[in-house]
Order: structure tokens, then sequence, then C-alpha cells
């Protein structure tokens, strides 16, 4: 029993050959049975199971049953008194903490490594070092994991106060360095790792300045002189204990240096570089090696060995096979290397992969980080903003709750950014709304010199700012920036940066004075040089952006040939690379341009293309920005919108139809026979499968649609119940619900369900509230019309239907003959629901028939049963009888022959001997006899013979009355051997 409430089902050797397996049957009686153990004798139970578990298990089983065996021995600790005893413990509870750790269970290896500890005592720190510093170790490291700073803290501390060597207090400073960026310390995660640092021998100025960082970079150039990069991946493994933890706290500053002492990073990375190359790689080398990279592209502009050495660090990271080697460098190759010669969207991936792997081994800073990054480029590239915004919140979510405050800042101002872009009515140039607001939190970046969260900030704004024509404060926001610049060195940030300042300042430059006007071309022209070589190596990412720029300064410079042509090769270009937004910006500065020119006809064109283009993104405060700004390149657009959601709405009434076209009379415009044949078609099927594919096939032949899809509703849901497309068959009697369809725009379905009015679409990719419909994107369909289908005032459904080839296909007739379509397809529609449930009622009727009389006989049989089972039971109750009556006289016989039988005996032996001793003394014989009692006994025979006569009558009237029932019930004859055997009775 003392086993089982350790464990249900733990197995235990009872022999060596045997195994007995316990088992309570419910939970319910492992406690009742665990309450009857008294209570200062439960510590010593658990002992007691700990110690059987542990001795009896093979060692297999130990280590599957860790958990189980350790929890056991834990709740009885205090008992155990014998220091060897709490030495194994305490290793028990540390091979535990592993397991937990490695399971991602990090506050159960914070318990079990914090009750290790409290099984020692400060002695142990000289008689049991190994174990006493590998607990402390990892009470260290699982309290970041389980994002608990103060039990960082305290473990650490101890850890640097008793550790031998600075090896050793190495682990413990690179935790609190991850410790400190969590929480946003970025300067005290770097003087703990400067500090840490000279421990080992690494000695770096705080305050470098250039001459340390020339002389840094100068020596690892000579070090890597003649030799590829490619062939570092051969290089020796790192052996020298101490040379691989100053790289482990090297590869610990990157980020800390990176966000808050930019100056610093150089000096990390060509140490680490340094190391790497004279004593081998080690799994640390690998972020070396994409920093080294990065400095080289900043530094010397040299875009190609840059790639090369963050393809280095991917093909060694896979070397070391290890999922926080592999969450660091994914996070930094999708960070800084990818996009300077591949697309963006390949970074989106990668740095996917990078968070997931982090998550997953408790890397939580570089898988913070590696999901901002994510959605930050997934913002530069021209996602979708509402999807965008909706997987942003997951993300922020999810850093909120490891805690990973570094990560979440950066996150939540790209996030604000995307939703005042969804928000019409903000104020869309500051970022204060419902997950960020500048106000507080820009002074604590500032104050702790946080130069990555400062610099989105300011990025984000400028971006803002210039897209809503806020020229003089995206200027602002623009300086600003370029003070924090290297807080994103090396990122896709950089580029963005240069191409929305450059724009900005031409925006400016006609209203500052000339002297201002030559700063604004210098500085253009050197942003455009460093745009030319971007655009050289991955010109799907800059291209566009240089041609736009190189557009704006032709502008102001009065070259308008020159200034169409870019204009054209900024649109192709980002259209051709997908990034939609700064498509559609340069749509809008060329219609500008031309528009100042005095060319209104063009000037609409591309007004038109841009504002299509800013729906599609889903900014709709650029959207309702440019409708206020250029109304009169917009009129077209807008007066479309007002036609197809206000001038074409047909509005169903009982009975009634109307519209507010300008058609007089229905016979005015239609053909009166169609519509009596389309109408007699559809009102002479009663089937619903024949009645679907009649009106389909008569809605797709008249309205002048090339697809139609007919929803009804069931159960308060709508679903897909039938579709055509012109040309083939249709298809009826689906059961889709519209939510699961890829074929139809979810936005007007629901909106025509809601509001229950016919919306006609002159052009459906012009309407900007449908332009981010998914499908709207995908098929981008010409005109289109849906309507509801109504009888007696209830919705029964929703008819859809599409052109595209033309615009403006569904005009005032076809509504207007569609509407009576609709009219006669919910009567008949109606009328075969009612058709289709009188089967459905006359089958169900059949079938509940069929159950009664099914039932009936079931009724039947079991009232035959009950009788023959009362027959069975009388029988039973009878043989009963016979067999009580039987076995009175039966057992008199037997008790009276037992007792006649030795009289018998004595008697014949008697006479025997007498025969034999006095054959000739008859006389005697018949005198001895008297004497013993002989006539007495053999008076006593007829008695017993008349006995068994009467037990014999009864058994002849019982047999009698057996046949009499027997030939009485055919269905229970008494066996033929049943009378055979009490005949034979009677007559023994």
């Amino acid at each position: 029993s003392y086993l089982s409430i350790a464990n249900r089902n733990q197995q235990v050797a009872i022999s060596n050959e045997q195994l007995a397996s316990y088992k309570f049957l419910h939970d319910r009686v492992q406690q009742a049975a665990y309450s009857l153990i008294p209570n200062d004798q439960k510590q010593a139970t658990h002992l007691k199971i700990g110690q059987l578990l542990l001795n009896n298990a093979p060692v297999t089983e130990q280590k599957e049953n860790l958990f189980e065996i350790v929890n056991q021995l834990n709740i009885g600790k205090s008992l155990i008194i014998q220091p060897e005893a709490q030495i194994e413990l305490a290793q028990l509870n540390l091979n535990a903490a592993e397991k937990a750790r490695d399971a991602t269970a990090y506050s159960a290896a914070l318990d079990y490594a914090t009750t290790g500890i409290a099984l020692l005592n400060s002695h142990n720190w000289q008689t049991h070092y190994n174990l006493t510093l590998a607990l402390h170790e990892l009470a260290t490291e699982a309290a970041y994991l389980s994002v608990n700073f103060e039990q960082i803290e305290k473990w650490a501390d101890i850890v640097l106060q008793q550790a031998k060597t600075a090896v050793d207090k190495m682990k413990v400073y690179a935790v609190k360095v991850q410790g400190y960026m969590a929480q946003v310390k970025k300067l005290e995660a770097v003087k703990i790792g400067l500090e840490a640092l000279e421990l080992v021998g690494v000695s770096l100025p705080k305050s470098p300045q250039p001459s340390d960082i020339q002389q840094a970079i100068t020596q690892t150039v000579s070090n890597l002189q003649g030799k590829k990069i490619e062939d570092l991946i051969n290089l020796p493994l790192m052996t020298d204990v101490e040379k691989l933890a100053a790289t482990q706290m090297l590869a610990s500053m990157f980020t800390p240096t990176y966000q808050a002492a930019p100056a610093l990073l150089p000096l990390v990375t060509c140490e680490l570089m340094n190391l790497s190359i004279s004593y081998g790689n080690s799994p640390f080398s690998t972020p070396g090696y994409v920093f080294y990279g990065m400095l080289l592209n900043s530094v010397f502009q040299d875009i190609e060995s840059s790639y090369q050495f963050g393809k280095l660090a991917i093909n060694l990271a896979e070397q070391f096979n290890s999922l926080e080697i592999k969450t660091h460098i994914f996070h930094l190759v999708g960070s800084f290397s990818i996009h300077g010669k591949a697309h963006i969207r390949e970074t989106l991936p990668i740095l996917w992969d990078s968070y997931e792997s982090g998550v997953e081994c408790g890397s939580f800073e570089y898988a913070g980080i590696s999901g901002m990054v994510r959605y930050k480029y997934a913002y530069f590239m021209g996602q979708e903003l509402t999807a965008l915004a909706r997987e942003m919140a997951f993300v922020r979510d999810a850093l909120a709750r490891i805690k990973q405050e570094n990560a979440l800042g950066c996150h939540q101002i790209t996030q604000q950014s995307v939703l005042n872009l969804l928000n019409p009515s903000g104020n869309t140039c500051s970022l204060r709304g419902e997950v960020y607001n500048e106000e507080t939190r820009l002074p604590l970046m500032k104050q702790v010199n946080d130069r990555t969260e400062v610099t989105y900030l300011y990025l984000n704004k400028l971006i803002l700012c210039y897209l809503l024509g806020e020229y003089q404060q995206a200027q602002e926001n623009s300086l600003e920036s370029e003070q924090y610049l290297d807080g994103v060195q090396g990122m896709m940030s950089v580029p963005v940066f240069h191409f929305y300042d450059s724009l900005t300042h031409l925006a400016i430059y006609p209203s500052v004075p000339d002297s201002q006007q030559e700063d604004i071309l210098s500085r253009v022209t050197k942003n455009q040089e460093k745009m030319k070589l971007w655009s050289d190596h991955a010109p799907m990412n800059f291209q566009h952006k240089f041609d736009l720029v190189a557009a704006e300064q032709f502008r102001i410079l009065g070259n308008k040939t020159e200034a169409i042509e870019y204009y054209d090769l900024a649109i192709s270009g980002a259209k051709a690379n997908e990034y939609i937004q700064e498509e559609a910006l340069a749509n809008e500065l060329a219609a500008k341009f031309y528009l100042d020119w005095g060319r209104q006809r063009i000037a609409v064109d591309y007004m038109i293309e841009a504002y299509y283009g800013y729906a599609r993104w889903g900014a709709k405060a650029k959207v309702a920005d440019l409708e206020r700004r250029y109304p009169q390149l917009l009129a077209s657009i807008l007066q479309k919108n007002r036609t197809a959601f206000l001038v074409n709405e047909t509005v169903f009434a009982t009975g009634t139809v109307t519209s507010t076209s300008s058609s007089s009379s229905v016979s005015d415009s239609l053909d009166l026979a169609a519509i009596l044949k389309a109408s007699q078609a559809i009102s002479g099927e009663i089937e619903l499968e024949k009645l679907l594919a009649s009106l389909l096939a008569i809605v797709i032949e008249n309205a002048g649609a090339d697809k139609c899809v007919l929803m009804l509703l069931q159960d308060s849901r709508l679903l897909i119940k039938g579709s055509i497309i012109e040309g083939s068959e249709p298809i009826v009697l689906q059961h889709l619900p519209i939510e699961d369809s890829q074929d139809i725009p979810l936005k007007l379905i629901y909106k025509v369900l809601h509001n229950r009015q016919t919306t006609v679409l002159i052009d459906a990719t012009a309407d900007p509230i449908l332009a981010n419909d998914p499908y709207i994107m995908r098929q981008q369909p010409q005109s289109i019309l849906c309507s509801p289908i109504l009888h007696q005032g209830k919705l029964l459904g929703i008819l859809y239907l599409e052109n595209n080839l033309a615009t403006g296909a569904f005009t005032s007739d076809r509504v207007e003959l569609l509407n009576l379509l609709c009219t006669q397809a919910a009567i008949s529609l109606e009328n075969a629901r009612l058709y289709e449930r009188s089967l459905e009622y006359s089958q169900q009727l059949e079938r509940s028939f069929g159950e009664l009389q099914q039932k009936s006989e079931d009724l039947q049989q079991a009232q035959l049963q009950i009788v023959q089972s009362e027959k069975m039971s009388a029988l039973g109750n009878l043989v009963a009888g016979v067999a009580h009556e039987m076995n009175n006289p039966l057992g008199f016989i037997a008790a009276s022959l037992k007792q006649t039988k030795p009289t018998f005996a004595d008697l014949v032996e008697h006479l025997k001997l007498y025969q034999e001793s006095l054959p000739n003394k008859s006389e005697e014989i018949l005198e001895h006899a008297q004497e013993i009692d002989l006539e007495y006994t053999l008076s006593d025979l007829p008695k017993m013979i008349d006995s068994m006569s009467m037990a014999c009558d009864r058994l002849k009237n019982i047999s009698t009355s057996l046949r009499t029932f027997s030939r009485a019930d055919q269905d229970y004859k008494v066996p033929f051997n049943i009378h055979q055997g009490i005949d034979s009775t009677i007559s023994g």
C-alpha cells in the first residue's frame, strides 16, 4: 500500500524473477488510503517508498522514474541525517533539475536545484565542490528561465564568492548578462560583461577611441590574411578552457554592446574573431563570424564578404547541432546578412525559426529579438496591415509572458505604427496608443542609452509623418533618428532610414533657404551613394528605392524627362518585388509631380493607382488622407464608391422590389418572355436538387455573370449549397460553411447578411473596404452583385455573382431581373423545403411504423419469454419439491439399511461361530439366539420392509405427477431418463 501511494503504476522488484504491480482503482481510493497513515509517519513512509524505488529498480527505470523517486525522498529529507545520504540526495536533485530544465519545466528545475542546495552546508564547497558548484549554476540558470530575476542575483553572487577559478564563474556571469538584458538594464549588462572578461585575461576599454577600433580591425584583418572565408570552418576545435570561457562571454556581450554601447562592438567582435583564428572554433565563434561580416559591411561596405561570413556561421552552427546556437545564429543571419543579397521575405522564415527554437530551448533573449525583427521586416516589405496587426498581437503577448522587456518595447513600436495606419481617425504621427506610449517610454530609453529602441521610435515616426505629409515633423524625427542610427547598424532599418530621410529632405527642399538647399542635395547624394551600393547587391530590395529618390531629385531640379523615367522605374520595380506600400508611394509622388506640372489627367491615373495600393496594404489612415488632400484627382473613384454602395443598393420588401436606379419600369428594359420562361422553369421544380441546378443555370444565363454561388441559411448558419461557373455544370447539394470557403469575399457576404440589401460593385477592386479582402486580392474580380433571397421578410439565403471580364457588368436592368428571379426562387425554395420536409416526415413515419412493428414483435417475444420463464420457474420449484420428497424416504431407507447391515452381519457371524463350534447343538443355538435378542431383531424386519414399501409408494406417486406434468405441457417434457431413473430407484 505504501508503494502504491507513491505511484499508482510503479512496479517494484519483489524477487529476482518476479515483478509485482500495484494500482489503485481510483484516485479517491488512493487519497483514502493515504489519509489512513498517521501524520507523524507520513515522512517516514515517503522516505521508505523513495528508498525502495531507488534500490529495487534497474538503472534504466531509475532514470525514467527519477522525478517520482526524488519527490518521495524530498518529502522525507528531514529524516536523513547521514551526510553521505544527504550528498546522494543532493546529487539526485541535481539530476532531476537538469532533466526538468531539458524538458522546459523551468520552475520545477529551480525547485529541485534549491532543494539540492538546502541539503548541503558551507563545508561542501570544499568537500564536494563540483556538486555544489553545479547546483548553484543550475539554480541561477533556472531562475533566469523561470523569469525569477531576484533568484538570479541570489545564487549568482554565491557562485562568484565561492568559485575557485575564473572559468567556473563564467556561466553565471553569462546568465546575469541575459537577466539584465531582459530587464532593459543594458549598461549594467555591459559592465558585468567587461568585469567577467577581465577575469579570463581579456581587457577591453570601457570608452574605446577610434584608434582602438582601428587597431582591433587591423589586427583581425592581418590574422585573416591568406585565409578564405569558407575555409575557416575547417579550423580545429578550441580546447583551452579559459579561451572557451572567454569566447562564451564575448558572445554574450554582442546584444548589450550592439544596443547600448555600439562603440565597443567592434572590439568585442574582433577579439572573438582573433581567439577563434588562434585557438580554433567553438560554438561561440559562430556569432563572431556574423558580427564581423556586419562590421565589414558597415565600415568597408563589403556586402559580399558579409554575406559569406553569414553562410559560414550557419554551416558551423549545423556542425555543433545545438538549439541554443541555432537560435543565436539564425537571429543574427536573418537580421544582418540575408537582406544584403536576397529578398527580405527570405529572412522571415529564418527569424521565425530562431524564435521557435529559442522558446523551445530557453534562449529567450534571442527568441524575443528574432520575433521582434521578424515583424519589423514584414512591416518594411509591405505585408497587409490587418493580418500583420493580428500576428503582432500574438507575439506581443508571448514576449510579455517570458518578460523580455528589451524585445517587447521595440516590437510595440512597430505594432503601434501598424495600428496607427489602420485607424483613419487617430493621430497617426504620434506613437501614443493602446500598446505604446512614447511620452513615458522615450525618457526611460534615453536614460539607459537603449539606442536600438530610440532609433526604432524615431524611424517609425519618420515614416508615418512622411506618409501623412507632415514633412517638418518627419525631418525632425529624421535628425533625431540619425543620432542613434548606430543602434541598428547592419539591419534593414538603415537603408529604410536613408530612403525616407532622402524623401523627407527633398520634400522640404522648396521651402528652405538656398543655403540649406545645397546641404539637402549633398545629404541626398550621400544617401544615394549608399543606396546604389545596396541596390547593386540586392536590387530586389533597394533598386526601386534608389529610383524613387532619383525621380524626386530630378523633380526638384526641373529635369522632367528623367523624373518621368525614374518614377515609372520605381513603380515597376516596387510592384515586381511586391513592396506594395512603396509602389503606392511612387504612384502618389508621380501624381503630385504631374499635378504640379499641370498634367491633371495623367495625375488622376497615378493617384488612383496610389489609392488602390494603399487600400490593398490596409493603410486606412493614408487612404483617408488621400481622399482629403486630392478629392479632385479621386473624384471618379469616390463617385464609384458612392454608386457602388449607395446608388445601386436595391432594397427587398415583402412582395415588392424598389430600386434607386433610373429605370422607370421593368417592362421598359426587360424581355418579358425571358422572365416568364425563367420563372416557369424555377417554379416548375419541387425537388431541391433539381431546383438548385435549374436556378443556378438560369441565373448564369440571364444575369451577365460568369460565376454564381448560392448560399442558404440553415440552423442559423450560412452554407454554400450550390455553385456554377459559366460553361460548366452546376455543383449542387454542397454543405460548406461560408467561413471554410475560399471562393467568395466574406466581408461582402457578411454585409449583405446583416443589412439584407442587394449590393452591386461596378469595380470590385476600387472599393477601399474590400480591397484588402483575401479573395478580392487573389482573384481581382471586375464586377460583383450580391443579393439576399427573402420570403415574407425571412432571409432564406444569398446569391453571389461576379464577372471577371468587365466592370459595370451588372446594370440596373440585370439587377431588376435578378430581383424578380430571386423573388420566384424564394417561393420555390420554400416550397422545395416544405416538400423535402414532407418527404422526411413520410420517411420518418415509415421508419417509425417499422420500428413500432418491430417493437410489437419484440414485446410479444418478451411476453412469451416471460411465460416460459414462469413455467421454468414452476418446473424448478416442482423439481425442488420432488427432490425434497425423494430425499426424505430415501434417507430413511438408507439409514435403516445402514443400521440393519451390521446387525445382520453380527448375527451371521454368531451363527457361523455356533455352527462351527457346536454343530450338533441346534437347541443351544436357539437358546443363545434368544439371549442375543434375535427374535427381537427379526421382528423388526417387517417394519423396515413396510417403511421401504411406503417410500416406494411415495416415489411412484411422484413419478406419476411428473408424467402428468409432462403430458400437460408439451414444451417442457420431463426427459425420459428422469422417469427411467425413478423407476430403477423404485425397483432397487
